[in-house]
């Protein structure tokens, strides 16, 4: 039964419920408790729940509770990475914490509930990029619901902000020859390694001697998303592979900015060496279809967005090719507009 009481401690009121229905399927147990600011609400909220219970002891399921399906929800979500669940975790809660305190049935949750969550991040100064983060886990709950329990998907229409590229610390020529001259063998070992794999920190830290092959030709490695995949190894990262030494992502992060510090050049992390791992590839001529697949991007488009826009320099006079050795005459395109001949003379200079 239903319980209304006042919390000294937490100067706000608590409705508590329990029931039971045999009969149901799913979630036999109607249970749960919610804090309330005002005794109006949480008076309110009680009444709403003595009647749920009344249905729900007389085999009548009103619905599904949203705290309850989170529970299913993140119990199915231990299929993902830690990283992933964590992630889930953190931003399902704040966006159930967020919702209308009389909202506590699954099937109320609206699209403009998932908007308005939105709406707040913005207002807090988040980037579309990490709007899209949360919606992507706010996605991945409402197809849960969809495909588990017959229910609409609130968030189908919903769609992802188009986000600007992303702000990333690439390292120049200069700064990475001082950084190996100032490194310590262990660190620059790992420099040298990630530079010539373009591993993630994350990827970095879980390598192991069995991830290479007989030859030490290539490693394979499960990376974001669970996703296995294979990189090639070159003479430098077959040398450093046998000894080197693995680090978390904030051991690699914190060994990095003191070198930085050292040298007096400005912070980078690990990731500044998967940076420099994919723009040496595009300065050297390989497809940039290759160097998703290496790098283990979801899309080309991913790594079109990350690195096609940052070598404008390095673009310089590429359409040379197109040059003939001698210079075309001069050629004359007559068009016609209003009865009158107007001509254009096109020049194109070797």
């Amino acid at each position: 039964m239903a319980s209304l009481g006042y919390v000294k401690t937490r100067c706000r009121w608590r409705v508590r419920w329990r029931a039971t229905n045999r009969k149901a399927t799913h979630n036999r147990i109607f249970q749960g408790s919610r804090m309330f600011d005002s005794k109006a609400e949480a008076v309110g909220f009680y009444a709403t729940v003595e009647e749920q219970e009344r249905l729900w002891r007389k085999g009548h399921v009103p619905g599904q509770m949203i705290i309850e399906i989170l529970k299913d929800y993140y119990r199915y979500a231990q299929r993902f990475t830690k990283r992933t669940q964590v992630h889930y975790k953190m931003v399902l809660g704040s966006f159930v914490r967020g919702l209308p305190e009389d909202l506590i049935w699954i099937q109320q949750i609206k699209p403009e509930h998932i908007r308005q969550y939105l709406t707040r991040l913005l207002d807090r100064g988040c980037k579309n990029r990490t709007c899209n983060a949360h919606l992507t886990a706010i996605k991945s709950f409402c197809k849960y619901i969809h495909e588990n329990f017959e229910l609409r998907n609130p968030a189908a229409k919903v769609h992802m902000f188009k986000e600007d590229p992303p702000d990333a610390r690439f390292l120049t020529k200069e700064e990475y020859n001082s950084l190996l001259e100032a490194a310590t063998p262990l660190t620059r070992d790992r420099i040298l390694f990630l530079v010539n794999t373009g591993l993630r920190a994350n990827e970095f830290a879980e390598l192991k001697p069995d991830c290479s092959n007989e030859d030490m030709t290539a490693i394979t490695i499960t990376g974001k998303g669970r996703k296995r995949r294979t990189i090639p190894l070159n003479d430098v990262a077959r040398e450093i592979f046998p000894r080197i030494l693995t680090a978390t992502p904030n051991a690699l992060y914190l060994q990095f900015s003191r070198l930085a510090k050292k040298i007096g050049i400005p912070m980078f992390g690990p990731h500044a060496m998967r940076h420099r791992f994919a723009t040496q590839l595009l300065l050297a001529g390989v497809p940039i279809a290759k160097i998703s697949i290496v790098m283990g991007h979801a899309s080309i488009k991913t790594t079109e967005q990350r690195y096609a826009h940052i070598l404008p320099t390095d673009l310089q006079g590429i359409t040379d090719v197109l040059c003939e050795d001698e210079p075309i005459e001069q050629a004359r395109l007559i068009l016609h507009k209003n009865n009158q001949s107007v001509f254009f003379d096109v020049v194109k200079h070797a």
